[in-house]
């Protein structure tokens, strides 16, 4: 029988009454906090203003003091019938978020009596580092993270504290002062002065004036800078690395005479989840159609036996490589491989069941290693080069890794994929350091059905009935050089994933955000005869500033349909993660979504589909969705979130860059994927041809 349990403890609420101090004024040391939240009495003394400011222990000048108590009050009345009934009593307590910031203030002051580093978020939660001694690293000091989340009876009738295992971080033993001739200004983040941690601007005068006791805490951007190896991604499994992190966290410092003084009656065990929140998608969810109409569930070996659902229609293809002329042997290898002479792949014709042409009098040999772009685009631009009755797709073998910490260089890369789009060319990059690899040939059928993909073919889709529906998605991603959001979208799918098209834009740009997702509204409806309902698959909560354009917009087009929003929330720390402790490797099944209340959900997307599970495939953590629609009494209806469901965990099954499952719906992958690489093209803008290919798989 699974068993399932929450990273969660749960504990009893103070007794007695709080007081807390409270003002219409700032003051060192006070915690600012929104009108709404704060008792009807500071109301009443100080006036209506948005924000006012309070201190949980002691008072300051112009506060007054109101006691009340941390946990709703009740009272037993006669209801009239000679009946007993207890009612609940209005201002009796401090409200939700008040309490949430004392226990997430008292928490951290414990962790603070104990000279430990803690990262206070009052409002959300507090980062606790624990000191991690690797004496094999001599550059820096390590610290294990745990996060730890209180939340109100959200899961159980009780509060709650989600404790999560965040990772380690590095902090550099050289100080600030000394890194600053080294590292750019930019790539600073968090500083730690007098066991405090701050931001740059919020640096106090006596740290910036003595930086040589600031240190700094390790992030990417430093890393580059400093010119730190990449580091290959930890597939291990996460499952039981957290769970075994948290135990031992819990038993140090959580469930101990000192702590529950603070948070009493700290459950000895995690909480368990309920069999009723607990439900799994459609068995059918996990279905897809290859070639001749096959179905199959895991494309890696459905590829090898049924070949890909749709071939290309384009009579004549041709290949071509870009490539340094010291990279001729690479070229000669990869060629090998597509052609089927290499061992453990049977070649690109046999796998995709579409010819392999390669025209070598094509390819574009370079010279400058360092910056090839002039010398491929003045190949480019011969007209002679290319006939527009043929189809070409690159195979650019970089010289450069994508590791590279030259910023200048990784810039190459976007720029040869931009001009190719120019001419109307997808690509396909290949790093010339892993060509020769031993284990190359299980790179072979990704980058195959990459490929097929570029070239306007179907691998695979959903095993599912066509609806008149469209499926919208919207992905972001944050460029850290110039600290600007940008948003891929309207990535929009029918939803048996068959894609149409996509755009790019700032964060800021909400307007033409919903204009793309309107004029991919109008494109559908003018190719089938209705549209039923509007599906957004949105990265984050979708606001009102940003719904409000596309509400517009659609009574414009005259299109009266139900909008679903579905937020699919990509942070995998932080926050809620549920463990199946009655399998060894702790993940539970993929497919399983657990229900948390007001119509959000943990669904987890994973390649463990029963009892097995191939551990290269990794172990990632669930999403979290929350649901919402313009016309709230459709999410009532039978099923209607279920089906939702399904096609989130059906969608993840449609990445067409690799042959394994992924957790993030292609609906906000692939659009975070072109927001990463837009920002690099010259006017932020993807080329006409661009925006209806697959060009960045």
């Amino acid at each position: 029988m699974t068993t399932l349990e929450f990273n969660v403890l749960t504990f009893n609420h103070l007794a007695g009454e709080l007081t807390i101090h409270f003002s219409n004024q700032e003051y060192p040391g006070t915690q600012r906090i929104f009108n709404k939240l704060v008792p009807a009495e500071v109301l009443t003394h100080f006036g209506e203003q948005e924000h006012y400011y309070m201190d949980f222990e002691n008072p300051f000048p112009n506060s007054i003091e109101v006691s009340k108590f941390l946990c709703p009050q009740f009272e037993t009345v006669n209801n009239g019938a000679e009946e007993e009934e207890k009612v609940y009593i209005p201002d009796a307590c401090f409200s939700g978020s008040i309490v949430r910031r004392y226990y997430n203030f008292q928490i951290y002051k414990y962790f603070q009596s104990k000279n430990m580093l803690v990262k206070p978020s009052f409002i959300s939660d507090i980062e606790v580092w624990v000191f991690h001694k690797n004496e094999s690293d001599k550059l820096h000091w390590q610290f294990k993270k745990f996060s730890l989340k209180v939340q109100l009876a959200k899961l159980s009738k009780s509060p709650e504290l989600i404790i999560t295992y965040e990772g380690i971080s590095k902090v550099l033993k050289e100080t600030y002062y000394n890194l600053i001739p080294k590292v750019s200004p930019d790539s600073f983040n968090w500083f730690i002065f007098e066991r405090n941690f701050f931001k740059y601007e919020d640096l106090p005068e006596m740290a910036k004036r003595e930086s040589e006791k600031v240190q700094v805490v390790l992030r990417r951007e430093i890393a580059v800078d400093l010119n730190y190896p990449a580091i290959a991604p930890d597939r291990s499994n996460r499952y039981a690395k957290s769970r075994q992190e948290i135990l031992e966290f819990r038993a140090k410092y959580l469930h101990n005479g000192e702590f529950i003084t603070i948070i009493p009656s700290l459950s000895k065990d995690f909480l368990k989840v309920k069999p009723a929140r607990v439900d799994k998608v459609s068995s059918s969810s996990n279905q897809l159609v290859f070639g001749n109409k096959n179905q199959g569930i895991v494309p890696k070996s459905a590829m090898s036996v049924f070949g890909p659902l749709e071939i290309p229609n384009d009579k004549h293809i041709s290949f071509f490589y870009i490539y340094h002329k010291e990279d001729e042997s690479v070229f000669q290898k990869f060629a090998s491989f597509m052609a089927g002479l290499e061992p453990g792949f049977k070649g690109f014709q046999k796998y995709c069941h579409l010819g392999y042409h390669s025209d070598h009098a094509l390819n574009i040999v370079f010279e400058n290693s360092t910056n090839p772009l002039r010398e491929i685009e003045m190949a480019l631009s011969d007209q002679n080069r290319f006939s527009s009755n043929v189809r070409y797709i690159a195979f650019y073998i970089s010289p450069i890794s994508k590791h590279t910490t030259d910023l200048s260089q990784r810039e190459v890369y976007y720029k040869v994929k931009q001009s190719l789009l120019n001419r109307g060319i997808t690509s396909q990059a290949l790093d010339s350091k892993k060509v020769f690899s031993d284990t190359y040939h299980y790179s072979m059928p990704n980058i195959s059905i990459a490929v097929l993909a570029k070239l306007n073919g179907i691998p695979w889709r959903l095993a599912t009935t066509i609806k008149n529906e469209l499926i919208v998605g919207v992905g972001a991603f944050r460029n850290s050089a110039t600290d600007t959001q940008f948003i891929g979208s309207a990535f929009s799918f029918t939803n048996t994933g068959e894609f149409n098209q996509m755009e790019c834009f700032m964060k800021s740009q909400t307007d033409e955000l919903a204009g793309s997702i309107i004029l991919a509204v109008r494109k559908f409806v003018s190719l089938n005869t209705e549209i039923k309902r509007l599906i957004i698959h949105f990265y984050k909560n979708m606001s009102q500033e940003e719904l409000k354009p596309i509400e517009d917009g659609l009574r414009e087009l005259d299109v009266h349909v139900p909008v679903y929003i579905v937020s699919i929330n990509k942070t995998e720390s932080r926050d809620l993660v549920a463990f199946d402790t009655s399998w060894p490797e702790l993940m539970p099944q993929s497919g399983t979504y657990i229900n948390l209340g007001r119509n959000k959900y943990l669904l987890f997307n994973n390649t463990r589909y029963f009892d097995t599970h191939n551990p290269s495939e990794g172990f990632p953590f669930p999403i979290k969705l929350a649901f919402f629609c313009t016309d709230q009494e459709k999410l009532k209806g039978s099923g209607i979130i279920q089906e939702l469901l399904d096609q989130v965990y059906q969608f993840s099954r449609m990445y067409w860059k690799s042959i394994s499952q992924q957790n993030l719906p292609v609906t906000i992958k692939y659009p975070s994927m072109v927001a990463e690489m837009v920002p690099h093209f010259d006017g932020y803008e993807i080329p006409m041809y661009g925006k209806s290919n697959l060009w960045f798989l």
